[in-house]
């Protein structure tokens, strides 16, 4: 079994600066963070570390959010109960996070610039509570954020999760896996992935348990041969 530990890609370095930024802002700059970038860069992974080490409250927008089932979803998280009036929740959130000082990361937050509403909603939260807001979203919303100025001037950080190099590539095998790749292999591993975080972790599982069954310390590519790195259909890349 491959390590369970998180690869300090250039992307997950980025983050975890700009949250740091944020958190230790002075008074009056805006607390509003875009983490947006391609399938399979390694958002995901990146966010749930971070969320995880700051205690922050997660939610992930759908298409049928409005302003009230959004207030609801970060209630739950809150372990709270909904309420009827949307101001209410929006009184007892604010609350609750400034006292507990719990960023909020809102995913899929492309669905967000679909209602008005919904950004007034999350720029009131940021007002009231001065805690770190971090929007995640798809590669293209930082293009149409800018036609959400009552929004986008709040947002201080911009953070883009890029399809990664074959520096980050191996960055991930030294953190993930358990024998070495020579660079040949590493390089293939990184070119069928096309980058993607997720497709190459899947790869090295791969690589992994083919080394270990044959008591391999070191992966070339003339000992993986003519092997598929993903089996069957390719794999869903990470976000």
């Amino acid at each position: 079994y491959m390590r369970n530990k998180l690869a300090f890609t250039k992307g997950v370095e980025a983050l975890a600066l700009t949250y740091e930024n944020i958190a230790t802002r002075d008074f009056g700059v805006p607390g509003m963070g875009l983490v947006y970038g391609y399938t399979g860069a390694g958002k995901t992974t990146a966010i749930t570390w971070l969320m995880n080490r700051t205690n922050g409250v997660y939610v992930r927008a759908t298409s049928q959010w409005t302003p009230s089932t959004m207030l609801a979803a970060i209630m739950r998280e809150l372990g709270a109960a909904p309420l009827q009036r949307r101001q209410a929740m929006l009184e007892h959130i604010a609350e609750r996070m400034t006292a507990a000082q719990h960023p909020l990361f809102v995913d899929e937050a492309d669905y967000l610039l679909r209602n008005g509403d919904m950004l007034e909603a999350l720029r009131d939260l940021h007002d009231m509570t001065h805690v770190p807001v971090l929007l995640i979203g798809m590669k293209g919303i930082e293009h149409r954020l800018v036609h959400r100025p009552q929004l986008a001037r709040r947002i201080s950080h911009w953070v883009e999760f890029k399809p990664s190099d074959l520096a980050d590539a191996r960055t991930l095998v030294a953190t993930v896996c358990e024998v070495e790749l020579d660079d040949e292999l590493l390089a293939r591993l990184h070119a069928e992935a096309k980058g993607s975080i997720g497709l190459m972790t899947v790869g090295l599982s791969r690589i992994e348990s083919m080394a270990k069954a044959n008591s391999w310390a070191r992966v070339s590519a003339e000992q993986w041969g003519e092997r598929k790195l993903f089996l069957g259909n390719r794999p869903a890349a990470e976000r």
